[in-house]
């Protein structure tokens, strides 16, 4: 069985948001018999070359990437991200040996995984970052798409995730058990609730704490102040503004606008 821990990572030391906080709480409301440890400087082991190179740049996603499957192959248990929402007990997904949830038809997400202690698939993501030599090559090297080709390589996988799909003690379910809310509708967070499902046991807020919001995520999210100051910014460091750019601005605030009736 997978034992009841839980894992996440907070590198950088940054303050948690308060949408973290409120992600984390809900992992003690419905998990209150879990272990839940916080991997950070203090307690990871980062001497691995490629987080090393990851660490130094700042780049803290990256680290995570790899202390997540660290951890996992040495204790076993499920890690989260910070910004995982839990909506029901966890004890139905401890019968696995290991698990996995597809964001949607095509891709493995990783901001939720559990397994054994040892289990051979994770392992082997792990020696993916053995041959990683740019860590600069961003979308190339998210944890999504590296585990994603290693499994559709490794089981000679060309179908989609549309179903629960089990394969060699691994089964990957589908996005509504814990990505409901799609990537391409992240920008209605506020909504998130309205795409929950009834098999849902979580559900992903995309926030990515390390990746600063475009100015067109603030003004649909309704941080005006900010994402028009970043407007002001670009147009001032561009010196021109296209038609295209104005457009997406106006889609932006009309989106915000209907989501606050």
């Amino acid at each position: 069985m997978i034992p009841k821990i839980i894992h996440y990572c907070w590198f950088g030391g940054a303050k948690k948001s308060g949408l973290i906080k409120e992600c984390i709480q809900s992992w003690h409301t419905f998990l209150p018999d879990y272990k839940i440890v916080e991997w950070n400087e203090t307690n990871s082991d980062l001497s691995h070359p490629f987080v090393q190179k990851a660490y130094q740049q700042k780049m803290w996603a990256f680290v995570s990437d790899y202390v997540r499957l660290d951890v996992l192959s040495k204790y076993g248990g499920i890690y989260l991200d910070t910004d995982m929402m839990i909506l029901k007990n966890f004890d139905a997904l401890l019968n696995h040996q290991c698990f996995f949830g597809a964001e949607d038809k095509n891709f493995i997400n990783c901001s939720i995984i559990g397994c054994q202690a040892g289990f051979q698939f994770i392992e082997k993501c792990k020696l993916i970052y053995n041959e990683v030599i740019n860590v600069n090559a961003t979308k190339e090297i998210t944890i999504p798409k590296l585990v994603t080709n290693e499994f559709r390589e490794y089981y000679a996988f060309k179908d989609v995730f549309t179903e629960i799909l089990k394969i060699d003690e691994i089964t990957i379910y589908p996005e509504h058990y814990f990505y409901p809310l799609p990537y391409s509708n992240k920008w209605d967070l506020k909504n998130y609730k309205n795409y929950i499902h009834i098999r849902s046991f979580a559900v992903h807020l995309w926030s990515s704490s390390w990746v600063p919001n475009s100015e067109f995520q603030d003004i649909r999210n309704g941080y005006y102040y900010v994402g028009f100051k970043k407007v002001w910014n670009k147009i001032k460091r561009d010196k021109k503004i296209n038609w295209s750019y104005i457009k997406k601005i106006v889609s932006a605030l009309k989106t915000s606008l209907t989501n606050e009736k």
